[in-house]
């Protein structure tokens, strides 16, 4: 594989490459893998063009099954619940909607604390193969799912699945294409999330009518397609240079792979804790997860309202919904970049924050049948709801070194899914509080987008590693 070098300035490279921790017995954060690079400027190597355009492609592909399987299940809340629990009232299926996304959330988070750890141990590229199938298979079963906890089990299984997976690709992308171009690549993985709700809005306008477990069971297939391109995948050379010095450190000392891998972990967990990523690490968490909680606790509902807004299960009517909601998603994932670009990381989430709040609110209060005026606000909604995203998986892998970049981005989300957790309980509760009413439910957690225009001031205003694109 052909490489391209590209210098980091040495005054935002780390320390060190080489002070990898591996050996239990002595100071896990100060031992030296390879003294020839102490001295030397952090080198950040790309890939050759054809590999990063794979790596791009498989990683959005990825995305786009991500993307399916989060719309497939908020597509189908109702008529599932529904079916499993031998109800139509709103009430009781928002109550249940809750428990089965908050395991799935539970899921989500563990998934990506565990691949995340993985992925900066045995590769980015393997990492991602492991969890393409996890999540192919697990959506599978959710097709014959008999009653609820059964589907709330499988979710679970899901989410772990999909843990890792736009964190470790929004890695790997970050890794393997220059300064120049990144903003263009991760934009471009970005459009993966809302291709997918596209394709389950078609899939449920061509299958919904036979029912909700035709939806899960059309949505595996796919998937199944993307694992021979991540097979192929090729690890990062940063990486790879990584992974030989922990290697020739392992030799050194005789410990064994399960150690060594331990003792990099935990070393990585407490490496986002040190004095000079502490508050980075819990200011960039709390701004994610203002993020995270309103897409599960807000935006998720909007199939389950649209249900209510007809009176029926809504098949067409949902669908065209989605549609316009996920063109919205597309257009953050293709402009996104630019905003960046324009604005800067924090202007830029700020601003969506704040007019996501504005379109969220206004919508589930204003809104009181289907049509035209509903399928705007959607297009507008999807665009800024789904905005923080794309700015996330852009401004994250630059803010921390390759050895815990994987590691950082998985707990950074994790903090959000876990508040996610809290959120879609929460959200239950208010659904029967407020008497069935999504809207009302929606329209008042929406107000934790506002925290997150308060909390971008107190993140940085751009990454050090990686070469940084934002203000």
């Amino acid at each position: 594989m052909q490489t391209v070098s590209t210098l980091v300035p040495p005054e935002a490279a780390p320390e060190s490459l080489a002070h990898i921790p591996v050996d239990t017995s002595s100071d896990l954060e100060n031992i030296d893998l390879a003294s020839s690079a102490q001295h030397q400027p952090h080198v950040a190597t790309v890939m050759s063009g054809p590999s990063r355009w794979h790596v791009l492609i498989a990683t959005w592909l990825g995305g786009v099954f991500d993307g399916m399987d989060s719309s497939i299940f908020a597509m189908v809340l109702f008529p599932a619940l529904s079916e499993l629990l031998h109800t139509q009232s709103h009430a009781v299926v928002g109550q249940y909607g809750s428990y089965i996304i908050a395991l799935f959330m539970l899921g989500w988070a563990l998934g990506a604390m565990v691949f995340g750890a993985m992925a900066d141990h045995i590769g980015r590229a393997k990492t991602l193969s492991i969890t393409i199938l996890l999540y192919a298979i697990c959506t599978g079963l959710c097709a014959v799912a008999g009653n609820w906890w059964e589907l709330g089990i499988y979710r679970f299984l899901v989410g772990a699945g999909i843990g890792g997976e736009m964190g470790i690709g929004a890695v790997l992308l970050s890794e393997c294409w220059p300064a120049k171009s990144r903003v263009f690549a991760v934009s471009a993985l970005a459009t993966s999330l809302g291709t997918g709700y596209l394709l389950t809005a078609a899939l449920n306008l061509s299958l919904g009518h036979f029912g909700w477990r035709y939806l899960f069971m059309a949505g595996i297939v796919p998937a199944f397609l993307t694992v021979y391109m991540r097979f192929k995948l090729r690890e990062p050379e940063e990486f790879v240079r990584l992974q030989e010095a922990r290697d020739k450190e392992s030799a050194r000392t005789g410990a064994s792979v399960l150690t060594t891998i331990t003792a990099n972990a935990s070393a990585c967990f407490r490496e986002l804790f040190t004095k000079a990523n502490c508050k980075k690490t819990i200011s960039v968490a709390a701004v994610a997860s203002v993020a995270i909680v309103c897409w599960w606790a807000v935006i998720a509902w909007i199939p389950a309202w649209i249900n209510q807004l007809t009176g029926d299960l809504a098949v067409e009517q949902r669908s065209h919904a989605m549609f316009t909601k996920d063109i919205g998603m597309i257009l953050s994932g293709l402009l996104g970049g630019i905003l960046i670009k324009k604005l800067g990381y924090r202007l830029a989430l700020g601003t969506s924050f704040l007019l996501a709040f504005a379109l969220s609110y206004g919508m589930f209060n204003t809104v009181h049948s289907f049509g035209p005026a509903l399928l705007c606000w959607l297009v507008a909604l999807g665009f800024f709801a789904h905005l923080p995203f794309v700015i996330m998986w852009t401004y994250l892998p630059e803010l921390y070194e390759a050895k815990v970049r994987s590691t950082a981005f998985g707990f950074i989300y994790n903090a959000g899914r876990y508040a996610a957790v809290v959120a879609a309980l929460g959200s239950g509760m208010l659904i029967q509080t407020f008497g069935g009413s999504y809207a009302m439910a929606a329209s008042t957690v929406s107000a934790v987008y506002l925290l997150g225009v308060v909390g971008v001031f107190f993140i940085p205003a751009k990454g050090e590693y990686l070469g940084a694109v934002g203000h």
